[in-house]
């Protein structure tokens, strides 16, 4: 994200990302073994390169839309809310899970109190206008640093624990 928070641009481009963050999130979800995303974003990545999607391969993808009749395509599963979702990959064994929004879905996870760990890539720009981390919405993450990074001589992660939830 960008320093002031912003996810992507207004026109969905995540072009300002670095290729260092890209990596440190495909860690982070071959890790689990899971990711989950919104319909939202979803969209977005039907458009992307297909060695984005490759990069995915062995990685189970569920996209969390209020639409049923909504077609996520195949190798993607489609939950109704953010419980469903978790509730889908529980009973496939997994036991960590990658949530990576965009901000409604975030947003719709804070609010549920579903959220154990919020891990921030930092980019060193600001960007003007664009998507948050999290839609406006009522809820509060109280957050505790776990540990600060350098994933290169610009871009800093952050990772905080959620407390109090």
């Amino acid at each position: 994200m960008s320093l002031n928070g912003i996810i992507a641009r207004e026109n969905n481009k995540e072009d300002f990302i670095s290729h260092d963050s890209w990596q440190e999130w495909l860690k982070w979800v071959r890790e689990s073994g899971c990711v989950i995303w919104g319909r939202k974003t979803h969209e977005v990545v039907r458009g992307w390169d297909k060695q984005y999607l490759e990069d995915l391969k062995g990685v189970k993808v569920v996209v969390v839309s209020t639409k049923k009749d909504y077609e996520v395509g195949e190798k993607f599963e489609l939950a109704g809310s953010p419980e469903e979702a978790l509730e889908k990959l529980t009973k496939d064994g997994f036991e960590s899970v990658v949530v990576t929004g965009g901000a409604t879905l975030n947003s719709s996870f804070a609010k549920a109190g579903l959220i154990d760990e919020v891990v921030l890539n930092v980019e060193p720009v600001a960007i003007g206008k664009g998507i948050p981390l999290f839609s406006p919405d009522v809820f509060d993450l109280k957050l505790k640093l776990l540990e600060s990074k350098k994933l290169n001589e610009d871009v800093v992660q952050l990772r905080y624990e959620v407390g109090n939830r």
